[in-house]
């Protein structure tokens, strides 16, 4: 015992003599840097201040660069530049709304009439004019609507352009309107929503707007879901730009959100749908009425080049009129321009929600204010100043330590970090002893559990080799005379025969876990069965020793289990409770089911097991030693085996005892 300490011992002394030497060391560093460390933290907040400071127009420079990258107006198709930009404008979070302006000063995207213009296909034949005129005579002087569709339907047939037809949708479905025949209202204004979207009146204004308002205005629980669809469609046309924005937009978005808020489909998907149609258009709206004026005399004016560049051929401009944080990124070069009018306040928590401050030593808070009057005394000399120039001339970012106490103590939180670094190696040294130490106790403790298991399995070889011998050559040198004896002989040998092939099969059963290599084939069976099976086989032993064999088994009960496997866990208990019933001889086996549960219990009433050991009666090789115990012999593999296959089997293995008044063992199974 003494001989195996040495080497620990030696070892710890290592370990402290390396703790000491560290901790001297760590001693010796710290009251050198502590000296000076206030004058080098001040230079490296400051260092870093300005790294952070670099970072911060980086990030803005990068995040305008990826908007506008690979832009360029040359030769492609505007739609393709309308698409690509609508794209853009939903990437990035800061992205208000995007444009297209062209040398005539129209808009090309949002598609935006100002003035609406009269239609150009107003020329319709006799026919059509003829009837279409005496539709609206009959509709609104002689108020005979049924006569006026009439009218109305011929004047249909008679079209002869996209202006006649929508012309004549657009009337009947006004007196279908007024005549409540809801239902093919809204299949002929949905038509003109599909189909003459951009069809406009001789004042210039879409037929399809005029078609959206009357399908709003007639929308009830009844027919919502049929007015959905096409509501949609023309929020999703307006939004394309093929169906055209007017002053009055902002009021008809309002009359769709209410549409919408009364009426409820239940389609959570096609709401959302609509409401970001809803979002997407009012930004349309308000970038033509805030700045629709501005953008024309901005491009109109050719200065664009006076402005701060973004790169690939766009600049930032700030507009004179609307919100002071928000500016225009546009092209300066081509006939027409593009850009988008972008959010700096949005822009700017983008970037601060970068990794701006990673690999920084320390935190800082970073704000943009108005001027320098806001912050602190300008002898501050821990605060960074710096302008946001190019992108916002005359905007201020300051850069300041988030905690304003740290300079004055961080050397004391230093040294304490030291200290505490030298305490936290004293202690892993030492645990790291302690574990070692540990590690030998138990490599000692299984060291003897090992010894203890050979000289038990020799023991237990040696009996029932020993008997199967001494039989056996009774049997052969003729010993025995009578059939009787004869039989009782053999019947000895086959006990003792099945007794070692369970020891046998606990040792295999045992290093089969051990190694991982366990397989089990559970097929349907009858546990009364198997059950059955290892009371036959214990049945020598049994009879041997006088036991009074107490059954209560229910026949019915089948499960999935690997029938052999579970007639060696029967047959452990069995042999279990046979051996440490002490005096007592009886032992009863129960086999029931209990709500999702197939349970089997075999109980005795032997020696009982302590309180203190049923934690570990399961754990290998261990064997309870207490008073009336003797030396019963055995390998302590048993229960073992028998926990290791019946959680094979996704069950549970469990045990009640009292001192004196014997042991429950419960097997529990889990059906599905």
């Amino acid at each position: 015992m003494n001989r195996g300490l040495k080497p620990v011992s030696r070892l710890t002394i290592v370990f402290i003599l390396a703790v000491l030497l560290s901790g001297s060391v760590l001693a010796w560093f710290s009251i050198n840097n502590i000296s000076n460390l206030k004058e080098l933290t001040e230079k490296r907040i400051l260092e870093e201040q300005r790294v952070l400071s670099e970072r911060v127009l980086k990030a803005i420079s990068a995040m305008l660069e990826d908007v506008i990258a690979g832009l360029s107006v040359g030769n492609v198709p505007l739609a393709s530049f309308r698409e690509d930009l609508e794209k853009r404008a939903d990437e990035f979070d800061f992205v208000t709304q995007s444009f297209i302006l062209l040398n005539n000063r129209q808009f090309f995207y949002p598609n935006f009439i100002n003035a609406p213009l009269p239609a150009t296909d107003n020329k319709p034949s006799a026919t059509f004019y003829s009837s279409f005129t005496a539709g609206e005579a009959a509709e609104f002087a002689e108020h005979d609507l049924l006569k006026a569709r009439s009218h109305y339907l011929a004047g249909l047939k008679y079209a002869s352009g996209e202006f006649d037809t929508a012309r004549s949708l657009n009337a009947l479905g006004r007196v279908a309107v007024k005549i409540t025949d809801y239902e093919n209202a809204i299949t002929l204004y949905s038509r003109i929503i599909k189909d003459y979207p951009g069809v406009t009146d001789a004042n210039g204004m879409p037929y399809s707007l005029y078609a959206l308002q009357q399908l709003l205005r007639i929308a009830d629980q009844n027919n919502f879901g049929k007015t959905v669809p096409a509501v949609r469609l023309c929020l999703e046309k307006m939004a394309d730009g093929i169906i055209p924005l007017t002053h009055g937009t902002d009021e008809l978005l309002e009359l769709i959100a209410g549409y919408l808020d009364k009426n409820d489909s239940g389609n959570q998907d096609e709401r959302a749908r609509m409401a970001s149609f809803l979002e997407n258009l009012k930004e349309q709206s308000r970038l033509m009425t805030t700045y629709g004026d501005e953008l024309r005399e901005l491009v109109e004016k050719r200065n664009l080049d006076e402005y701060p560049s973004a790169g690939n051929g766009f600049v930032l401009a700030d507009p004179a009129s609307g919100l002071v944080n928000e500016f225009f990124l546009v092209n300066a070069a081509g006939e027409n321009h593009l850009g988008f009018l972008i959010d700096s306040e949005k822009l700017l928590d983008t970037v601060m929600a970068t990794e701006l401050q990673s690999g920084l030593e320390f935190d800082y808070i970073i704000n943009f204010p108005a001027s320098f009057n806001r912050e602190i005394a300008a002898d501050d000399r821990l605060i960074y100043r710096s302008q946001l120039n190019p992108f916002f001339p005359g905007q201020l970012m300051v850069i300041k330590m988030s905690d304003k106490t740290l300079i004055s103590d961080i050397v004391r939180r230093r040294g304490l970090i030291y200290g505490i670094a030298s305490v936290m190696l004293l202690v892993a040294m030492l645990l790291g002893v302690a574990l070692i130490l540990r590690d030998i106790s138990r490599e000692k403790h299984l060291a003897r559990l090992r010894a203890d298991f050979i000289s038990n399995v020799t023991h237990e070889l040696k009996t029932p080799l020993t008997s199967i011998r001494m039989y056996a050559e009774s049997l052969i040198l003729g010993r025995v005379k009578s059939p009787e004896e004869q039989k009782e002989y053999l019947s000895v040998l086959v006990s003792e025969t099945d007794r070692l092939k369970r020891m046998i099969n606990n040792i295999l059963e045992f290093s089969k876990t051990a190694k991982q290599k366990q397989d089990y084939h559970p097929v349907e069976t009858s546990l009364a069965d198997v059950l059955q099976e290892a009371v036959n086989d214990m049945n020598y032993w049994i009879e041997e020793k006088r036991f009074e064999l107490v059954t209560d088994i229910d026949q019915d009960i089948t499960v999935r289990v690997d029938a052999e496997k579970f007639r060696q866990v029967y047959t452990n208990l069995l042999n279990n409770a046979i051996k440490y019933s002490g005096d007592a001889r009886k032992i009863t086996i129960r086999l029931f089911r209990k709500a999702d549960t197939v349970i089997t219990e075999v109980e005795d009433e032997g020696i009982g097991i302590a309180s203190e050991n049923l934690s570990r009666i399961f754990e290998e090789f261990y064997r309870v030693e207490q008073q009336g115990s003797g030396n019963i012999a055995g390998t302590g593999l048993g229960l073992t085996v028998a926990r290791e296959i019946v959680e094979g089997h996704g069950g549970k293995i469990t045990v009640e005892s009292e001192i004196g008044k014997g042991s429950r063992f419960s097997v529990i199974l889990y059906q599905q």
